[in-house]
């Protein structure tokens, strides 16, 4: 299996906070990666060179909870072209659907889903199987690096409730409070790597959104993704086939692998490689349109149509079972 690459220069952008504490030439020789590949306006780096980069910075500075440091210095704007879109976003909701849209332009590390549930919403990290050994490392890296965001660039109040990680305490976990807050819950070996906060957050404004600039920053990213060579994951090419054929009718495991040219076995086994489901994204996907469009004021029955479900009554039970309220609860909400 082939290793996942991140362009070179967001490694380095990132490994240039630590310059007051480790020259960049120790620390890339450290790790037997020449720094000219760094320099290298079109260098990649495969996973493994980053889980060497990751170890020798742990080794140089002698800072166990380095991830969470090195998170608290970096910002969304150091993404290039992403982190310009994030920053000039009008709401929360925008800027993460800019991150979780256009992640593959600046990493192809992991994905990220938005989930809402209820009066609480979470961003679900999933991360490939090549950075298992410094997933710990990565996941800190990103909820600190999240959180030194959202504190700079959103306006007014965004209660951060629980931050949980796939991995057991470790022993800087007391440094997990002040990073974060005295008042977020942390659960440790739990069943995922997120962040959750309250639901309202995601209508708050981004500080510095700028509509025209907004405007041209997500048409020049959407023909950079576009123009990128494309391998993608079973987890993307299922989403795409969602979207593809979604309101032709209810979409089932078989039907998408025979879009795809595979058999159902062979799809079902790919996604269990990726920690996910079939099922899992189908529901992910109808429930982002079902609640984009209800926040439009689109009618129910259009939206059920929309989704693939001759019945309206259908839809209401699958919404409700998605997110814990009704669709028109669910507006009320939106509305107040």
């Amino acid at each position: 299996m082939s290793e996942t690459i991140t362009p070179a220069h967001i490694v380095l952008l990132c490994m240039q906070v630590l310059m007051d504490d480790v020259d960049l030439d120790e620390l890339f020789g450290h790790a037997g990666i020449p720094i000219e590949r760094l320099l290298d306006p079109e260098g990649v780096l495969t996973s493994s060179d980053i889980v060497r980069i990751t170890e020798s910075a742990r080794s140089l500075t002698n800072d166990p909870a380095l991830g969470l440091h090195l998170g608290e210095e970096l910002g969304v704007e150091m993404l290039d072209i992403v982190g310009m879109l994030v920053s000039t976003a009008p709401t929360v909701r925008d800027a993460i659907a800019s991150v979780l849209r256009y992640s593959p332009l600046f990493t192809a590390m992991g994905r990220g889903d938005l989930l809402e549930e209820g009066d609480r919403a979470r961003v679900v990290l999933h991360m490939v199987d090549d950075m298992e050994p410094i997933l710990a490392f990565c996941v800190e890296v990103a909820g600190a690096a999240f959180w030194n965001s959202v504190r700079r660039l959103v306006r007014g109040e965004f209660r951060l409730r629980r931050l949980c990680l796939a991995q057991p305490a470790p022993a800087w976990a007391d440094e997990y409070p002040r990073v974060f807050g005295e008042e977020v819950e942390f659960v440790f070996d739990a069943a995922e790597n997120s962040v959750e906060f309250d639901r309202a957050c995601l209508d708050l404004a981004m500080i510095r959104h700028t509509p025209g600039l907004y405007q041209r920053l997500q048409e020049q990213a959407a023909r950079r993704l576009a123009s990128r060579p494309q391998s993608e994951s079973a987890s993307a090419a299922v989403l795409r086939m969602i979207d593809e054929h979604l309101g032709e009718h209810v979409l089932d495991l078989s039907t998408v692998a025979g879009y795809m040219g595979l058999t159902p076995r062979t799809l079902q086994r790919r996604l269990k490689d990726e920690s996910t489901s079939f099922q899992s994204l189908y529901d992910l996907r109808r429930q982002q349109v079902a609640q984009d469009h209800l926040q439009r004021d689109t009618d129910v029955e259009t939206i059920a149509a929309m989704l693939g479900y001759s019945d309206p009554a259908n839809f209401y039970r699958a919404f409700k079972a998605w997110t814990g309220v009704s669709p028109s609860e669910f507006r009320k909400r939106r509305s107040a």
